[in-house]
């Protein structure tokens, strides 16, 4: 009779050239999406960095206009 303490191993099919493959090629087609979504990340956060430099620059320029029509506008004191 067998010993209820022991595990009982079952026999496993051996890993083939085959299983090998498939798996590596799972693995390929994980990291290759994984890549796509982080280069897409990536991109749209340097998409959002530009649109609001752009932003900043137009807001700098207007002030700095609105400052020098003021100024032009002003009568001259001596």
């Amino acid at each position: 009779m067998s010993d209820p303490s022991r595990p009982v191993v079952l026999a496993e099919a051996p890993i083939t050239l085959d299983d090998i493959r498939h798996k590596a090629l799972r693995i390929r087609d994980e990291v290759t999406e994984e890549i796509d979504v982080q280069v897409n990340d990536r991109r749209n956060q340097i998409i959002v960095v530009g649109v609001v430099a752009v932003v900043a620059v137009i807001g700098i320029a207007y002030m700095a206009g609105t400052i020098a029509g003021r100024r032009a506008s002003e009568p001259n004191r001596l």
